[in-house]
């Protein structure tokens, strides 16, 4: 067996300071602070994102990340790192530590550094345009790096496409047989080179000689209900088989519950001792995530935790740090760290024995807009977590019923369909008549109330998604029609308890609308300044806002008109183990009499742009492809949308339209005919939703477009495709040159 390796490290003397301190009755008080690291424009870069974090020999941390020309995932991206020498309190300017082609579109990204700490060096694996992999070095503390080492052949299959280097830290192992070695965790997909698209799988690397070669064995495709993708890992405690244990948490795409998979290596990431399996403790949006050890009973440490770092809920919002005291068997409850936007992450244990957290983070409208950095100190690790509060987004749009009809009363028939996938269906109490929606969303189909009944979803059921902390915003929607006159107390939406207890609600009451909070003291309460009980569709918000907690607020808007507000005065936790209702109460009934069409909840304050719109109960994602159509095709909102899945130049929104498949490269057929007088252009197209139309226009030098004046004419062809023609007349005889397209465009 090999000797554990050495790393030299100061944290024993500061543990026994700190045991002294709390002995004279001076123990250190929980603190957490942020700074900025990286902010858009202002570090030369437009886009930073895909944060990594390291700390060196010398005590440096190395802030690594993509730099970007734009938010795509593809294009002109570098590598590119900040530095602190003083614990993450203060960082230096960028430096370059990777990019081809000055301005070209080449992407180069996916940092994944680990620090050897016999040798001092800091080596860096990395991707070019999602394909090769390359290996980049540091002697010098982060400051210069090694030209770069393609070592593709070694790590890639030739069945695989997309490939992605952490982006996270790796690790080196300090216990068992394989102590000194090199770990990095990888993804891949089963596909054509570069695609991000094909089944999803995961892979460990690893190097034995200190960077020199790298190697891969541990593979694992998906399966058993997993789709493993960006992984973390950690070390374990020693194996009793002499082997060196690592624990991998992955984001996952398969069917198993909370969107995180985990499995375990008992010889260093030489391979899987089994198949990924879903951990349903996890519960976040599909994200890349983070592990650290940060402190060990074999080095010294009182107690041995390992943490994981994640968007909490349904959305890249809420970020939460889990702690393992049991080498990563059990986890305690998510422990918020950051309220607001928080999407990739990776985390650092400083010189100074303080957590440090580097995430993404942003606005609810502009999500990625720095990569801020988060000191925590142990006191505050190891603050016990507030109860089990699990934000999480949901839209149902009541469309299982074709009008005249009334709904299936079957458990969960009532569909979730919000593009986080967090499949919170709910039961109808009552087989409620379904008829026809709000003509200014979509015309689709609503539920009647009829004071009989209501539309449930335990707390069991929805994972606490409803359940609010003191500091959550969250945004309740819904599209309604009141009768004329009715003045009763119904409830809208509800997830409440009894007076003063953990609750919230929105009900109408006199025609009016009224949004309640209430902790275990205190109530807030809004009511409207208008009404809404005269017979029309309107469009309802209630809005808690806490993201500046000294500035708390209540707000109701009606058809996005703001419609009251008032101080939040609760200050403790919404949460409690009712269930949630829409169309009546937990505590006192109150059955609605009213139509709803739809309602969304969202762990956030939305402001009026961000509010449901005419295509929302139909198009969630607001991608404008049909929602119907993803699913069918992909069995998700998520790979499709508003870029190039198949990397094949033509939109994904504009190959649906023209009756091909975006996840495959497929050029649409384009057909013209010269008939003398006229031109007539052919394609296929399917029947577009009422949001969008197809326009053929015409150019003579490609440069300057301008709309054909044509006649169209639909033949069908089967499974909703027709072929299209445009007949555009030349009296004159057709042109000597043009040049035709077709330009998808969204409709009022």
């Amino acid at each position: 067996m090999n000797p554990k390796l050495q790393i030299p490290d100061p944290r024993h003397v500061l543990a026994l300071s700190a045991l002294f301190l709390s002995s004279i009755g001076l123990a250190e008080e929980p603190s957490l602070t942020e700074t900025t690291v990286f902010a858009n424009e202002a570090d030369g870069y437009p886009v930073f994102r895909i944060p990594a974090i390291v700390r060196s020999n010398a005590n440096t941390l190395l802030a690594f990340c993509e730099g970007r020309a734009g938010y795509g995932d593809g294009g002109n991206i570098d590598l590119v790192l900040k530095r602190s020498t003083d614990n993450g309190v203060t960082w230096g300017p960028v430096i370059l530590v990777h990019e081809e082609g000055g301005t070209a579109g080449i992407t180069i990204g996916n940092p994944a550094p680990v620090v050897d700490r016999s040798t001092g060096h800091i080596h860096l694996l990395f991707c070019r345009e999602n394909d090769t992999v390359f290996h980049t070095v540091s002697t010098d503390d982060g400051l210069t790096w090694s030209s770069r080492t393609e070592i593709t052949d070694n790590v890639k299959q030739e069945s695989w496409g997309w490939y992605a280097t952490g982006p996270v830290h790796g690790v080196q192992l300090a216990r068992g047989e394989q102590a000194g070695r090199l770990v990095i965790p990888a993804n891949h997909r089963i596909g054509p080179d570069g695609s991000d698209s094909g089944a999803f799988g995961s892979q460990i690397l690893y190097s034995d000689d200190h960077g020199a070669t790298w190697h891969m064995d541990a593979v694992f495709e998906a399966g058993n209900g997993a789709a493993p993708n960006e992984t973390t890992l950690v070390e374990l405690a020693p194996s009793a088989t002499g082997g060196s244990r690592v624990y991998i948490n992955s984001r996952d795409y398969g069917s198993d519950p909370g969107n995180r998979s985990e499995a375990w290596s008992e010889d260093g990431g030489t391979s899987y001792s089994g198949p990924f399996d879903g951990n349903p403790h996890f519960v976040t949006p599909v994200c890349q995530g983070a592990l650290l050890r940060y402190s060990s009973t074999d080095d010294g440490d009182s107690v041995s935790r390992i943490l994981f770092s994640s968007p909490n809920g349904g959305s890249r919002s809420n970020g939460a740090i889990w702690v393992s005291t049991d080498e990563a068997a059990t986890w305690s409850q998510p422990k918020p760290i950051h309220a607001g936007a928080y999407a990739y992450s990776d985390m650092v244990r400083t010189a100074d024995d303080h957590l440090g957290v580097l995430f993404e983070t942003g606005t609810s409208s502009a999500a990625y807009q720095t990569i801020n950095f988060i000191r925590a100190n142990e006191a505050w690790i190891d603050t016990p977590p507030p109860p089990a509060e699990n934000p999480g987004s949901a839209l149902w749009n009541l469309e299982e019923t074709e009008p005249g009809q009334t709904c299936p009363t079957t458990d969960e028939a009532i569909l979730d369909v919000h593009p986080e996938e967090n499949g919170l269906h709910l039961t109808a109490t009552t087989a409620f008549a379904s008829t026809a929606g709000a003509a200014d969303f979509g015309n689709g189909r609503a539920l009647s109330f009829q004071n009989d009944g209501g539309l449930r979803l335990t707390d069991g059921e929805s994972d606490n998604r409803f359940d609010y902390g003191a500091n959550d915003s969250f945004t309740i929607e819904a599209v309604c029609r009141i009768p004329s006159g009715h003045t009763a107390t119904d409830a809208i939406v509800a997830k409440d308890l009894g007076p003063t207890s953990p609750s919230w609600w929105l009900r109408l009451e006199n025609g009016k609308l009224r949004f309640l909070v209430s902790d275990n003291a205190t109530e807030a309460f809004l009511t409207s300044t208008a009404n809404v009980n005269d017979g029309e569709w309107h469009h309802i918000a209630a809005v808690r806002d806490v993201s500046d907690p000294a500035s708390r607020e209540l707000r109701l808007y009606i058809n996005g008109a703001p419609a009251g507000e008032t101080t939040d005065s609760t200050t403790g936790s919404l949460a409690n183990t009712q269930t949630l209702w829409i169309g009546r109460f937990n505590a006192s009934g109150r059955e609605l009499t009213g139509d709803i069409d739809f309602v969304r909840i969202t762990p956030a304050a939305l402001a009026p742009e961000d509010f449901c719109g005419k295509k929302t109960q139909f198009d969630a994602d607001d991608d404008s492809i049909p929602d119907s159509f993803e699913r069918e095709e992909s069995g998700s909102l998520a790979p499709m949308g508003p870029g190039d899945l198949d990397l094949d130049t033509t939109s994904d929104l504009l190959e649906f339209a023209l009756a091909t498949d975006p996840t495959v490269p497929d050029a649409p057929a384009l057909t013209v005919a010269h008939l003398g007088t006229s031109v007539e252009v052919s394609t296929r197209q399917r029947l577009l939703p009422d949001w969008l139309g197809l326009q053929l226009t015409i150019s003579d030098d490609l440069r300057t477009w301008s709309d054909a004046g044509s006649s169209v004419s639909l033949a069908a062809l089967d499974d909703g495709i027709w072929e299209r023609t445009d007949r555009i007349d030349f009296p004159a005889g057709t042109p000597a040159r043009g040049f035709f397209r077709y330009e998808l465009r969204e409709l009022p």
